[in-house]
């Protein structure tokens, strides 16, 4: 046995790597990531102020923990600006929308008395026995499954999420902190606690997936200007004097799967519909379809072209980490594919890798 693997040593060790690195992905988005979550959003966001953090402190002489701290107040104050200017928004439109209420009221009364005046119409060729109730025989059943048991949960059970909610937002910029500060230190823990044959596949493959995550955040690059484009475009079609900032806002919005553009343009048409703006609702909901269109259609065609892989390959790890692991498998999928790319690269270049 011992023979064998000694003559089989790289492509066992290869193998067993890959397997680890599967099931490590797999075990920590579907069982793990429930406690993990602020911790990896918290490594998401030093690795985006990295670049910024190495050049203050090698270009401008900043010390490690100054340049991680200055960084991080520069990312909450961006973020708590945006969400600042979003709720200030919100809280107009609503305002607006209860200053007109009685205007609504009138239109939405008229609304229903045309839509039982369809309803009775109709029901003059139904079957005999067929029934259509009216819209004020149904209005009390719509609203008595509205303030069922079930609903009431459902909001009581997210109102007592917003306490965790903030909980994992302090944790995850805490720690953002320490990766960007004490990077280094974490980093030879992790490489001690490693054992070494998964070290020397990690350094084999480290070029291969460096060129590979360097292609991903491309990708996604290029996604989010595109999505950033599209918005700016339709608001301003639409006439909205806040297109840019709303445009960029849409492009941050569009590298996170589980929100994306949806979480500011599903709400703005809603509250555009119930104050009576069709056409700014329309507007925004044909903006979204085009941005959710535009990425499922090119998403695979520009990752396979950034990471060196067919778009039918990138094509197949979105749906597959769609299939496992959920939203969070649009990220993921591609993830896992860069690192197959990298072992791939490696397994091709047996020789140069051994030097």
């Amino acid at each position: 046995m011992r023979e064998f693997y000694h003559e089989n040593r790289e492509k066992i060790d290869r193998f067993l790597f890959i397997l680890i690195v599967a099931v490590v992905f797999y075990l920590f988005f579907t069982v793990f990531f429930r406690w993990l979550s602020p911790f990896f959003f918290g490594l998401i966001i030093a690795l985006i102020l990295g670049p910024l953090v190495r050049f203050l402190v090698n270009k401008l002489n900043f010390r490690r923990w100054i340049a991680s701290l200055l960084c991080l107040l520069l990312f909450i104050a961006l973020f708590s600006s945006l969400g600042a200017w979003l709720v200030n928004t919100l809280v107009r439109q609503i305002s607006s929308f209860m200053e007109s209420a009685p205007v609504h009221a009138e239109e939405i009364s008229e609304r229903l008395h045309d839509a039982n005046v369809w309803i009775q119409r109709y029901t003059e060729f139904l079957p005999e026995g067929w029934y259509i109730p009216s819209i004020e025989e149904m209005a009390p059943a719509l609203l008595g499954i509205f303030l069922s048991d079930g609903m009431r949960e459902t909001g009581l059970r997210t109102l007592g999420s917003v306490p965790d909610f903030l909980i994992n937002i302090v944790l995850a910029l805490v720690s953002a902190y320490f990766f960007m500060s004490d990077g280094k230190k974490i980093y030879e823990f992790c490489k001690s606690s490693t054992p070494k044959w998964i070290l020397r596949q990690m350094r084999q493959t480290r070029k291969g997936l460096e060129r590979a995550m360097s292609g991903y955040f491309k990708a996604q690059g290029i996604l989010m200007v595109m999505n950033g484009v599209i918005g700016v475009v339709g608001l301003l079609f639409l006439g909205n004097q806040y297109a840019l900032l709303l445009g960029l806002l849409f492009a941050i919005l569009d590298f996170l799967p589980i929100l994306g553009p949806a979480i500011v343009l599903i709400p703005w048409a809603l509250i555009s519909i119930a104050m009576g703006n069709m056409h700014q609702a329309i507007g925004l909901l044909v903006i979204y379809a085009i941005m959710t269109i535009a990425r499922q259609v090119l998403q695979p065609k520009i990752l396979g072209d950034q990471m060196g892989a067919h778009p039918l390959a990138s094509l197949m790890s979105i749906f597959i980490g769609f299939r496992i692991f959920g939203i969070l498998g649009f990220i993921i999928g591609p993830a896992l594919l860069m690192i197959f790319i990298a072992i791939r690269e490696t397994n091709s270049e047996p020789q140069v890798m051994e030097e």
